[in-house]
């Protein structure tokens, strides 16, 4: 009685075992669970690498924008460089655009010494408020070959504090400053994305609040 007992216990588990083993309606559930946060996360990468090429765009948009406005004029002041900066911050939407820092440089090089550039004025707008970056007749380095002896260039400089939406989910220990560094080459913006542009004055200089372009820099 007991073998006949032990044998049907044995049948019905190997039906039992045949019938899970020839199941496969569950197959797809599991491979999902295996590939869905492999997908989530390329997903992740994929939303956030387009938003940072967007930005990037936006932020390189600004700094040429800029300082091309300013090239255009032939006299200035702080109020309507206040209106290029409040303009730029347009530029920026729907992305935030608290953070950003805009830098308006005019650089003249020496007549004598086109490698001896220095700052005829300069203008900062940050978190609505105004300074001066540079001091006039401050040295400030150009690119070789930018500009001649006596010539000049208006300058822009752009920076912003990029955010990943996901925090350091997906871009834990990724320096973003070491992103745009190429683009960066900005002195004391306390920002970890950076762009700037350069534009030759229509005319010979921009006049900087009835200066009348004079900087007497000996």
């Amino acid at each position: 009685m007991f073998n006949r007992f032990f044998r049907s216990v044995l049948r019905r588990a190997g039906h039992s075992a045949r019938r899970i083993g020839s199941d496969h309606s569950g197959i797809a559930a599991v491979e999902f669970a295996y590939i869905a946060p492999v997908l989530l996360l390329m997903l992740m990468g994929t939303f956030e690498f387009s938003r940072a090429v967007s930005i990037d765009r936006r932020i390189n948009s600004i700094s040429a924008m800029a300082s091309e406005l300013v090239a255009r004029e032939e006299t200035i002041n702080n109020q309507a460089l206040q209106r290029v900066a409040e303009a730029m911050k347009h530029v920026m939407q729907p992305y935030d655009d608290d953070s950003i820092v805009l830098r308006l440089i005019a650089v003249r090089a020496s007549a004598d010494n086109a490698t001896d550039t220095r700052v005829e004025w300069s203008y900062e707008r940050s978190a609505d408020s105004n300074s001066t970056p540079y001091s006039q007749c401050s040295a400030y380095t150009l690119e070789p070959g930018l500009v001649n002896k006596g010539t000049g260039v208006i300058v822009a400089e752009v920076g912003y504090t990029y955010e990943p939406v996901f925090g350091n989910f997906i871009y834990r220990g990724l320096d973003f400053t070491e992103v745009k560094a190429e683009d960066g080459d900005t002195t004391g913006i306390n920002r970890n994305w950076t762009s700037k542009a350069f534009h030759a004055p229509r005319k010979s200089c921009v006049d900087y609040n009835g200066t009348n372009c004079v900087m007497n820099c000996q």
